[in-house]
């Protein structure tokens, strides 16, 4: 099975690329220190060996789910590793025997399993208290903050590693409610900021587009996510910040014609007969669909690459095939590649492309590649290994 798999798609990382962007980041940040978020599989590139090739530039890391830190461990991270998601009373002592922070917002009964395993195990349980400040998900009311850091502070079954918020719009350059965001987080530390600062916590807020555009919200640490892979986190963050800082896209998603078929004009393709032939024509098919991670809602909306052209996909995206029209490219034969995402020649695909013709963002482009795709590893084109050897350690 895992041959056939490897005939139907493929993606290739190039973690030169993942690590040069980490390098030109954490170097923009300095002195805040970078954590690297690795949640959704790494956004889909590989969590174990994103994590390894990031083991040396960055400080620590960012996970969603306990087992995610675990499997960091497995392979050997050593680094600090911060959990961003909830965690299961029963995923407690685990966590706590692989030193993995956890986020903490509760000052009822989660708290005190938190209390309570770290209790039985001796120890101290490393946490970092979030604070929300507008996203309307996962935090302390920033009115209740203070006083409960203050009791976090002073448990001692905890040990206070960080105080952090997520922004809702940096990356839509929504900077008034960014800012606002900002100044709830800083008015609810204030109260216990000496204190954090003797214990060495970390106050972080920035995330990719915010460490890019306000220098003032790095804080401690920065939690670098997408611009790890080499994708902006919008074009208007992009635009905002020109030529200052380079990406290099770091994943390459590529297939294979099954067959190309001559058809008549007028000759339906397709689910649905939403696509017919204006003109005689050569239809290739694709050996994957929505099942294998490419979005149903390209469906005569999405494009690809063959022999360093762009080629429209027509007619309805399938569960486990889609359609290209290849009538302008005579080099497409069965077995010719197709590229989804990344370059082929001069023509490039990038999530954020393909996100907004399938009407989402690049984030989910990448974060849903089913893990049972192939991935394989190369080293770093020279761009990238001069941009990390030109940059300060």
């Amino acid at each position: 099975m895992s041959n056939l798999r490897n005939v139907i798609a493929e993606l290739t990382i190039d973690l030169g690329a993942v690590r040069a962007n980490a390098a030109r980041l954490r170097a923009l940040i300095r002195p805040a220190n970078l954590g690297a978020v690795v949640k959704a599989n790494a956004y889909g590139h590989g969590l174990e060996p994103v994590a390894r090739a990031l083991a040396t530039i960055a400080d620590g890391f960012c996970v969603y789910r306990a087992d995610e830190g675990l499997a960091l461990r497995e392979a050997g991270i050593e680094a600090p590793i911060l959990i961003l998601g909830p965690v299961e009373s029963r995923d407690l002592a685990p966590a706590l025997a692989a030193r993995l922070g956890l986020p903490l917002w509760d000052d009822g009964a989660f708290r005190r399993d938190v209390e309570r395993v770290a209790r039985t195990a001796g120890a101290r349980f490393p946490i970092h208290a979030k604070i929300d400040t507008g996203v309307t998900r996962l935090g302390l009311d920033p009115t209740r903050a203070p006083a409960v850091l203050a009791s976090y502070l002073a448990d001692d079954a905890l040990e206070v590693r960080g105080a952090y918020t997520h922004l809702a719009a940096a990356e839509e350059l929504e900077s008034g409610f960014t800012l606002a965001q900002f100044e709830r987080f800083r008015a609810a530390c204030e109260p216990v900021e000496a204190l954090l600062a003797a214990r060495g916590a970390r106050r972080h807020v920035a995330a990719s587009a915010a460490a890019m555009l306000y220098p003032a919200l790095r804080l401690d640490l920065v939690r670098a996510g997408i611009a790890l892979y080499g994708i902006w986190p919008s074009e208007e963050t992009r635009d905002a910040v020109g030529a200052a800082l380079t990406l290099e896209p770091a994943l390459t998603w590529t297939t294979r014609l099954v067959v190309v078929r001559d058809v008549e004009a007028g000759r339906a393709v397709g689910y649905g007969c939403t696509f017919r032939t204006q003109r005689p024509s050569r239809i290739g098919v694709l050996p994957i669909g929505y099942a294998e991670g490419l979005p149903r809602a390209l469906s005569n909306r999405g494009e690809a690459l063959i022999a360093g052209r762009r080629v429209p996909l027509v007619g309805r995206v399938c569960m486990n095939m889609a359609f290209v029209d290849v009538t302008d490219v005579p080099e497409a034969r069965a077995g010719a590649t197709v590229t989804l995402l990344g370059a082929d020649g001069d023509e490039r695909i990038d999530p954020n492309e393909m996100g907004a013709r399938a009407g989402t963002i690049g984030y989910e482009i990448v974060a849903r590649l089913p893990r049972d795709v192939p991935r394989r590893y190369v080293e770093s084109a020279p761009p990238a290994r001069r941009a990390l050897e030109a940059t300060p350690g």
